[in-house]
């Protein structure tokens, strides 16, 4: 019902993206918001990468418009992502500007301590604990809600909450799903070993995978899912990598990525980052075809989570008729 704003805000020494709904009319003429990898590095590197050629580090076009008004028709639900590892706020815009889009505001923080700029030799200090940062941005957004002549002044609820993130991001949502607010954590790309003494969350879960992930199996994604108590729900998604619930994909088809990044400009790289920056983006890997999957069953979980729907919407195998492009299996404990 909505189209995608995007903003960005100032949180101690890092930044957050913050998606929010936003009138239709209003991004008519508009240019959708482009973002670029090299913007996530400091600023050494990043003055290196802006004299490579633009093809070494294409824009990622997104489906939010910059700074557009908000809606009026708010408050909207609060929802939080966290980006994986090495990686950044922005990598997941392909769900959160769409979460947007459908009524929440959903706000990103960079977790630097395990950002790409902190991989690439510029980690923070003093390094901010996950779950105290996770807590910070939602103070951050509430003091936004009341903060006279903000954009997302009056349209962020803050007093019920929900957390996705991809891979390491996952655990972070696992890590906060516990907090007494949290009406749902959705890990993508993460999950538990056989042997985990973690204590997962006594709150509703939805688990998100693609079944050929190389960096977290499949196998600890359903090992999670069958230790969380219930209601949870589990999708797999056939032929999606790790990095199939991201935009890091798709940005590396047009000939950039992290890794042409990195080999452009000579940089180092840790060992294994490679396999990090390019699982799930090969030629017969499920990307862009999953993403509709990804959006589908995310919406539905928070929309139900937040009692928008009595019951989660679609939220079976037998909707698979309407993803022509992928397939998944779906299985839950309710």
């Amino acid at each position: 019902p909505y189209a995608a704003g995007v903003t960005t805000l100032t949180l101690a020494d890092r930044m957050v993206e913050v998606w929010y709904p936003a009138n239709p009319a209003d991004v008519d003429g508009m240019e959708p918001y482009s973002y670029f990898i090299r913007d996530e590095l400091s600023q050494t590197l990043e003055d290196i990468l802006a004299a490579l050629p633009e093809q070494v580090d294409p824009p990622f076009v997104t489906d939010a418009f910059l700074e557009v008004n908000a809606s009026d028709e708010g408050p909207f639900p609060l929802v939080l992502f966290a980006h994986g590892s090495p990686s950044y706020r922005n990598q997941s815009s392909f769900l959160t500007a769409h979460l947007a889009s459908w009524g929440f505001v959903v706000a990103s923080v960079d977790y630097l301590e395990r950002g790409l700029r902190s991989i690439l030799g510029a980690a923070p200090d003093p390094p901010i604990d996950d779950a105290e940062l996770t807590r910070m941005v939602v103070m951050l957004m509430d003091a936004e809600n009341q903060s006279e002549g903000s954009l997302l002044e009056g349209i962020v609820s803050t007093e019920q909450i929900a957390i996705t993130g991809h891979s390491a991001g996952g655990g972070t949502s696992i890590e906060f799903g516990g907090s007494p607010d949290v009406v749902t954590y959705i890990p993508l790309s993460a999950g538990i070993a056989d042997d985990s003494m973690i204590t997962l969350p006594d709150a509703p879960s939805l688990w998100l995978t693609g079944k050929t992930d190389g960096i977290i199996p499949a196998t600890a994604t359903m090992t999670a899912f069958e230790a969380s108590p219930a209601p949870t729900r589990l999708v797999l998604i056939d032929d999606m990598g790790h990095l199939g619930p991201t935009d890091i994909c798709t940005i590396g088809e047009s000939g950039g990525g992290v890794i042409a990044l990195a080999d452009a400009a000579g940089l180092p790289l840790p060992p294994d980052f490679e396999r990090l920056g390019t699982d799930g983006c090969g030629e017969d890997d499920v990307i862009e075809e999953g993403w509709p999957i990804v959006r589908h069953f995310v919406t539905s979980q928070l929309r139900w989570a937040f009692g928008f729907d009595e019951e989660p919407l679609g939220m079976s195998q037998e909707i698979q008729s309407e993803f022509p492009e992928a397939t998944f299996d779906y299985d839950e404990s309710l």
